[in-house]
């Protein structure tokens, strides 16, 4: 084979302008001693191979690519002859060329957009978006955390499980072990109970040896002794056995006396019993004749009713059918705090826990649509349920609400929320009143805590004022929280069977709610799903018992100064739609004016949807100051979904509820606005 450098010889020496302009164009033969190419890799063979080596690596395919093409030496060609220019390996692979060179900035640049410019400024945005949403208490929200959180918890939530059930039965073996420490007493009666041989086995065989001593000492003095003493012993024996005769016939009488006393109370509980059952048959016969006579009294009445809005406010009020008492309150002593529920048929049953909770009064109206009661054997199932919870919650007055649907039946896009919520604060009798949804479960103590810390205020105002006492114009904002289940309960029965099975699945009292948080069985109320209606309220801070104004008692120096609860200086949105106490009957120093002291709820809404914020907004333009109650709360039962909630949330339908709503509340803002111009002093809307 001839090799490349043969060929080069041949058209040198045949053309001596082809040779001298071969060597001039390569620079291979340009250098600076002047000598030939051949010479400066030595003479002879040797130095003939190693100039073929170097020629055939510059000219070789694989090493023109690395290069990015052949090798030039611009315009010093003699003293770049056999020094080219030494560029790194990736410079050569991505920049030798200007094609090469753009199309790696092209790639750079999309990859620093892709995976650096693009998750900082997200970064960014988030880290700031959830900051102007913090609490004010150097807390950061971050959603990647808060995503892991959440997939921890899944799957810790077995074995949360676990460890709650073997907490109970540590708790119940503690139970055992300490019940009555001091004297024993109850321990060895249950105990006793649990297993009666176990605990009488000590007396067995001490009775088995007092008998075979006996029958041992027996013997030996019968052994012993003489006849005389055989003839004593048997006079003996038939004096004991007359003493025995006797004795049993005394056990007799009184085991006779005994079962004559057991019978004559076992008469008389039975009687109880007959007597209690005759008078809660009497009881729910009253209830069922008042509940019908109330519902055919509504359907005879066919006249319409003016509706009450923030229009006819005033008339409203001065025109009150309320039940407020004509003489008043003695204030503090007479503070207490009606419950005001509206309700449907379906989730009556939910009450049950709340009357076992809330011993003030509680006022129920409870939803009938006309379809219903005009059925006789609906009616009458109607009548039963709502007669059988009246029974069980003496302390509830229920008031029913016929509503005839104009729509199809079935469909309850019309739910007359705020006229029943109207109805119900008719009946109120009492100073204040917290307005409350029927799957909102009150803590045990919420009744107390609310008394107490309304007393505190009137207190307080009474010492800054000097004069008499007088109900404070504010409003009180319960905390909401929420009990999860996963799954959702999707029909009645599942829903109800979680508080029949775990009487501890809602939360009793502050520290119960805190565990409940803590193992992420509880929540703020509908934080997943709308976290502008309760976060104004801190929830967080609340958690964290910081309740209070001012100095704590421990670092005031008298300790004896009445410390006011939290007051909100602004709302994070106008969609806060808080549970709340606020005042409603006068004192006796303003019997004159028979009137409540707080507006009526505007029945232009109905429902689902904005009803109950219209309400907070329009206690927020007259100019009332909201507090947040300490140490009690409300807990949100779980429930299947409602009809008129579905019908909110499916845009799809001919019903324009949820469009009606929003238009009705921009409206009723703007309303606001003119009615209450003069009022400065309403809560503002935080600054972001």
């Amino acid at each position: 084979m001839i090799s490349k450098l043969s060929l080069r010889k041949t058209k040198s020496t045949g053309n001596g302008t082809a040779s001298s302009r071969s060597s001039s164009a390569s620079p291979m033969y340009n250098n600076p001693t002047g000598s030939s190419p051949r010479k400066m890799y030595g003479g002879g063979p040797t130095g003939q191979s190693s100039y073929r080596q170097h020629n055939d690596h510059l000219q070789s395919p694989s090493n023109s690519f690395l290069l990015g093409g052949n090798f030039h030496a611009g315009k010093d060609k003699r003293r770049r002859a056999f020094h080219p220019r030494q560029r790194s390996l990736w410079h050569r692979v991505f920049f030798s060329t200007p094609g090469r060179a753009g199309a790696s900035t092209l790639i750079l640049l999309y990859l620093s957009w892709r995976y650096a410019i693009v998750p900082v400024t997200h970064s960014i945005y988030e880290w700031g978006r959830y900051l102007s949403h913090s609490d004010g208490d150097n807390t950061q929200h971050i959603v990647s955390i808060a995503d892991d959180k959440k997939v921890i918890s899944d799957i810790m939530k077995p074995i949360k499980t676990l460890k709650r059930n073997a907490k109970l039965l540590n708790d119940q073996i503690d139970t055992l072990r300490n019940v009555d420490t001091t004297s024993g007493k109850k321990r060895q009666d249950m105990i006793k109970k649990i297993v009666p041989k176990w605990f009488d086995r000590n007396k067995i065989v001490e009775k088995k040896k007092k008998n075979v001593e006996q029958k041992s000492k027996s013997s030996k003095v019968t052994n012993n002794n003489n006849k005389h003493d055989r003839a004593r012993k048997a006079t003996e024996k038939q004096k004991n056995i007359g003493d025995t005769t006797k004795h049993k016939k005394a056990t007799n009488d009184i085991e006779n006396e005994q079962l004559k006393r057991l019978r004559i109370k076992k008469s008389e509980h039975d009687s109880i019993q007959i007597k209690t059952h005759t008078n809660m048959k009497e009881k729910q016969q009253k209830y069922h004749d008042m509940l019908l006579l109330d519902i055919q009294k509504q359907l005879d009445n066919k006249s319409t009713t003016q509706q009450r809005t923030l229009q006819t406010r005033r008339t409203d009020m001065k025109h009150s059918p309320n039940s407020c008492p004509k003489d008043g309150f003695t204030l503090p002593l007479d503070v207490s705090v009606s419950l005001v529920i509206q309700c449907s048929l379906d989730r009556i049953w939910l009450l049950s826990e709340t009357c076992a909770r809330w011993s003030d009064p509680i006022v129920l109206v409870v939803y009938l649509p006309s379809e219903t009661v005009l059925d006789p054997s609906e009616r009458s199932k109607s009548i039963e349920t709502i007669s059988k919870i009246m029974t069980e919650c003496p302390q509830m007055t229920v008031l029913p609400h016929v509503h005839g649907n104009e729509e199809k039946k079935g469909e309850s896009s019309t739910y007359p929320v705020n006229v029943m919520r109207n109805r119900g604060l008719d009946a109120v009798k009492t100073s204040h009143v917290l307005i409350m949804d029927v799957d909102l479960i009150p803590s045990a103590d919420l009744s107390h805590v609310v008394k107490d810390n309304i007393m505190d205020q009137i207190s307080t105002a009474k010492q800054i004022s000097g004069g008499e006492a007088e109900i404070p114009m504010n409003v009180i904002v319960v905390p909401a929280f929420e009990r999860k289940v996963d799954p959702p309960c999707k029909d009645i029965e599942s829903c109800r069977r979680y508080m029949q099975e775990d009487s501890k699945f809602l939360p009793l009292l502050f520290n119960d709610l805190r565990e409940c948080i803590q193992e992420e069985d509880c929540i703020v109320f509908q934080e997943d799903m709308n976290w502008e209606g309760h976060h104004t309220t801190q929830s967080k801070k609340w958690l964290k018992k910081q309740w209070y104004e001012g100095p704590s008692k421990e670092e005031d120096e008298g300790g004896d100064r009445v410390r006011t609860i939290r007051q909100i200086k602004c709302f994070d949105s106008l969609r806060y739609e808080p549970y709340i106490v606020i005042p409603w009957c006068p004192s006796s120093k303003f019997t004159k004016h028979q009137q409540p002291l707080t507006p009526y709820y505007d029945e232009r809404f109905y429902g689902y949807g904005k009803n109950k914020i219209q309400h907070i907004s329009h206690l927020r333009f007259t100019g009332m100051p909201f507090f947040v109650l300490p140490q009690s709360f409300v807990v949100h039962h779980p429930h299947p979904e409602s009809s008129v909630k579905q019908v909110w949330n499916n845009s799809r339908q001919k019903n324009s509820l949820h469009r009606n709503m929003d238009q009705l509340y921009q409206g009723y803002i703007e309303e606001l606005a003119d009615e209450y111009s003069d009022v400065e002093n309403k809560v503002p809307q935080c600054s972001k």
